[in-house]
């Protein structure tokens, strides 16, 4: 276990302890690193920095140790219930920025790929060459034929994209597990071209969910190092040089079953409410809402 300090102001002593952390007996695995996994209130202790609002896991595992959890662990994106609304979600803030900027279709980057889905996307909407990166063994293997041999594995990494740049570089629920925010951008800078375009979703600590559910949101997990709203996460582009277009709060498609897995509820009364989504057959059925999630497109200066 190490300390972290604020990756905005630097600070780790300033701080407010907003939940103690609740670990497992036996130790980490991969298992608790595995992303749409059963929902298990695993996490860090996490902190907030009072100099200037952000969020993060401290005192938190190894770096190494934390590599090696995720280039193990399961992938369960490839389910129809997850992976088509995440598809649907992601691609049309995707295809909005595209058309927003006007931005070339050219060269793409999806960071923390997971089995694909976006490439795919990208091809969809015109990109003539797309690449992705993703530490998960097991997602990779669960890639189409189509997209797997333009995935890389492994921890996102600037050498292993020498003499090449991207017009579009994406990273989907992945910021807030990158444990060196401010070096993350800054690699994201070096393989983007000149004028270049990012878009990132991921979790909104400033949302209204969390503000209720707390502790038992979804965002408390041992996978989220930093935790941003729409203002840390503004500055935190904007510290690493990049001009922030738009911040905003996403509504997300999600399957009814899925927002059943998202409850804070015991397991008896979800099996029961399970039951009655599958009799009605409306356990796929995908529902726009407000989850508690931000997104940003911002430029490369």
């Amino acid at each position: 276990m190490k300390n972290t300090n604020c990756a905005l102001c630097g600070d780790n002593k300033n701080i407010q302890i907003l939940h103690q952390e609740n670990l497992p007996e036996l130790g980490i695995t991969p298992a608790e690193y595995a992303p749409r996994r059963e929902r298990d209130f695993i996490h860090y202790r996490i902190v907030k920095c009072k100099k200037c609002g952000l969020v993060r896991s401290d005192p938190i595992a190894n770096t190494d140790l934390i590599e090696k959890y995720y280039e193990k662990s399961d992938c369960t994106y490839t389910l129809q219930k997850e992976n088509q609304p995440l598809k649907k979600t992601y691609g049309k803030y995707f295809e909005e920025m595209l058309k927003k900027y006007s931005i070339q279709r050219s060269s793409y980057l999806d960071i923390g790929c997971s089995n694909g889905f976006m490439l795919e996307n990208a091809l969809e909407l015109g990109f003539s060459n797309v690449m992705g990166i993703e530490p998960s063994l097991d997602a990779i293997k669960q890639a189409s034929d189509k997209i797997k041999n333009k995935i890389i594995p492994g921890m996102f990494d600037p050498l292993k994209f020498e003499n090449q740049k991207f017009n579009v570089i994406s990273f989907f629920q992945t910021f807030d597990h990158i444990l060196d925010p401010n070096q993350f951008l800054q690699n994201v800078r070096k393989i983007l071209d000149e004028d270049g375009y990012v878009i990132a979703i991921n979790h909104n600590v400033g949302a209204i969910s969390y503000k209720f559910l707390k502790e038992k949101s979804p965002i408390i997990d041992i996978g989220h190092a930093y935790l941003y709203d729409l203002s840390t996460m503004k500055k935190i582009f904007e510290k690493n040089h990049f001009k922030v277009m738009k911040v905003f709060p996403i509504k997300n498609i999600v399957s009814s079953s899925r927002l059943l897995e998202l409850l804070p509820i015991n397991e008896q009364l979800r099996g029961v409410f399970a039951q009655c989504q599958k009799k009605l057959g409306v356990q796929s059925l995908q529902i726009p809402l407000y989850l508690g999630n931000l997104g940003i497109y911002a430029q490369k200066q």
